[in-house]
């Protein structure tokens, strides 16, 4: 407050100050006011074109408020201005990356990298658009990468597990799930996911006390308690498992996977009206399941003409 307040008093001395419209827009940045560092930089720009940072930091502000598009302008402008700053292309591409064009966000990291080899978590995000596209085998390589640079970085040890248990390989992504978090014991979604790595090799007590603890550091984890569902279904502890679809669903109403597992779970309990109900809502809430149910499953009539209708 403050800062703010000597900003304004500079900027009534001499209200064509560029640098302390974009001192007092930096200002409000760092306390969440992003509408009023906005009007700052852009006054800062009004008053000096050339100025790179205040684009940057304008650019900072738009992707803060989800305005992703505005935000690539602003780094875009900022690096025509400065093309080595390879903080710009960084966030541009995290920006392409939160559009989902990770073509163009992977070549902002690349820039971004040839600029600054040494930054661990370039190589980190940069990876992660790789598996984003399906690509685990270069992830994997960027992730090694970031791993070579920062050795205790978690959240790399993380994000390869993810791109191990992508390949099919769960014993190297439970590795590096371990290892993620034996430098980060609260990591919530480490444990989630090794549990899932578990489950998938037919480990699924493991999987549970997993699932546990995830839950235990994180009540509100709506995944964990459908994972966990899964496990208590597959070793045929059905009631447990709906109870753990139930929450899952409390938590995340549009759960589509959650409503669908939970019809399949309703379907062991012969519970036929309450399972068509869940595949209805799985199906109207976005998700395919014609193809998802096993074939030697004896469905009452109305059930398998809903799945008939769906594959059409």
């Amino acid at each position: 407050d403050q800062a703010i307040q000597d900003y304004t008093k500079a900027i009534e001395l001499n209200p064509n100050d560029a640098d302390a419209y974009y001192n007092r827009g930096f200002a409000y940045g760092n306390k969440g006011k992003l509408d009023h560092a906005i009007q700052d930089y852009s006054k800062a720009i009004e008053l000096k074109p050339d100025f790179a940072e205040a684009y940057y930091n304008r650019g900072i502000a738009y992707h803060n408020k989800g305005d992703f598009d505005q935000a690539i302008q602003d780094y875009t402008k900022a690096i025509e201005l400065n093309p080595n700053d390879a903080d710009a292309y960084y966030n541009r591409g995290v920006a392409y990356g939160n559009k989902g064009d990770f073509d163009q966000a992977i070549q902002d990291y690349t820039k971004a990298i040839e600029l600054n080899p040494n930054d661990a978590g370039v190589y980190n995000d940069r990876g992660v658009a790789y598996g984003n596209k399906g690509d685990f085998d270069q992830a994997i390589q960027d992730f090694n990468e970031a791993i070579e640079l920062k050795p205790d970085y978690a959240g790399v040890y993380y994000n390869r597990g993810n791109a191990y248990g992508n390949k099919g390989d769960f014993d190297q992504a439970i590795q590096d799930y371990n290892k993620a978090i034996e430098l980060k014991p609260d990591f919530a979604d480490a444990y989630n996911n090794r549990g899932f790595a578990y489950d998938n090799k037919g480990d699924f007590d493991q999987a549970i006390q997993d699932f546990n603890e995830a839950i235990k550091l994180k009540p509100d984890f709506a995944d964990a308690y459908n994972s966990r569902g899964f496990a208590y279904s597959e070793k045929g502890n059905f009631d447990q498992a709906i109870q753990d679809f139930n929450e899952a669903i409390k938590l995340k109403p549009d759960f589509a996977e959650a409503y669908f597992i939970r019809g399949y779970t309703w379907l062991h309990l012969d519970e036929w009206e309450k399972a068509g109900a869940d595949f209805t809502t799985a199906k109207n809430t976005g998700m395919d399941i014609a193809d998802l149910l096993p074939y030697d499953l004896a469905l009452p009539e109305d059930i398998a003409v809903m799945l008939a209708r769906e594959t059409v």
